[in-house]
């Protein structure tokens, strides 16, 4: 079978991995969601410890993304127009946390679908130097974010239409004034009713609502968009994303602490399919990938071993 048709095959068998509403997603976001409000506001009532407050907030930040990013390609509706407004709202729900209005994400990561590290052309490019310096590290989560309304105001803008537009301004809107209302409150009753100091609330706050979500936002681009694209240079469907597989005595916990992004490549190959099922994909199709030059890994002790 030439490399063509076994891709065709491959497609129509994805397909049937994603023909039904995405539940898991649906429910991740539905606890995630208040959960990201919640923390700051157990923080600062003393109902948990500022470190733990912390880690959470990061791991929320790091999970939300997932719902945005599902919610983007059309993953959660199974296809089906009739649920088009789940997967509508689920995204528009994901992007208040996540700080990045939906519509705006969409245009920027087609944009690195279609040209998958392509130097000029891929917008995620700009992290592919995060691991040259902790600078660099730290940076490269907040030049993406940045990078979502830039590219979306110079590109996509002038030529969007009313609707667009007004969706645009309003997600953006929603994101601001919830961490504006979020803050009040912080700082404002839930402040008096725990009965401590404005610095006090400003400590937590800087923990949870700054250190917190940008130890996600590091930890997301790096296993997200860094490492699963390496080494930034090859382009090609098939082979410009890799999948690393982990040992079979963790896989299951490991995949799901990675959000399935482990593979990755299985996502560029078949956007549509859902990330908890990226793995069953991938198994039940793992020679056809190879031939196909799947870039795959495995955990050799600490390294990871090239297996094809």
């Amino acid at each position: 079978m030439s490399d063509q048709n076994t891709a065709k095959v491959m497609k129509r068998s994805a397909n049937g991995y994603c023909d039904a509403l995405a539940w898991p997603t649906i429910l991740l976001i539905g606890v995630a969601l208040p959960l990201y409000f919640l923390t700051p506001v157990a923080v600062v009532m003393g109902l948990l410890p500022v470190i733990a407050g912390m880690l959470l907030m990061g791991f929320l930040t790091y999970a939300v993304y997932t719902a945005l990013h599902e919610a983007v390609h059309g993953a959660v509706c199974g296809g089906l127009q009739k649920n088009r407004w789940v997967n509508e709202w689920v995204g528009y729900a994901a992007a208040i946390p996540s700080g990045i209005p939906m519509c705006a994400h969409r245009h920027e990561h087609f944009s690195h679908h279609n040209h998958t590290n392509k130097v000029g052309e891929d917008p995620d490019l700009v992290c592919a130097d995060m691991t040259t310096s902790l600078w660099r590290l730290v940076a490269s989560p907040m030049l993406l974010t940045a990078q979502q309304y830039t590219l979306f105001l110079r590109e996509r803008w002038p030529t969007a239409h009313k609707e667009l537009r007004r969706t645009f301004v309003l997600e953006t809107s929603v994101i601001v004034l919830s961490r504006i209302l979020l803050l009040i409150a912080l700082f404002g009753p839930v402040a008096a009713s725990a009965g401590v100091s404005t610095l006090s609330v400003g400590v937590d706050v800087l923990f949870t609502l700054v250190v917190g979500p940008l130890l996600g936002q590091v930890v997301l681009v790096y296993l997200f968009a860094y490492v699963v694209h390496r080494p930034h240079t090859v382009a090609g469907k098939f082979v410009d994303t890799s999948i690393f597989e982990l040992p079979k005595a963790f896989r299951g916990v490991g995949t799901w602490l990675w959000g399935f992004q482990n593979y990755h490549g299985i996502h560029h190959a078949f956007p549509r399919v859902p990330w908890y099922r990226y793995r069953a994909v991938f198994e039940a199709h793992r020679s056809e990938l190879f031939e196909q030059g799947m870039p795959t890994y495995q955990l050799s002790g600490l390294k990871w071993r090239r297996i094809n």
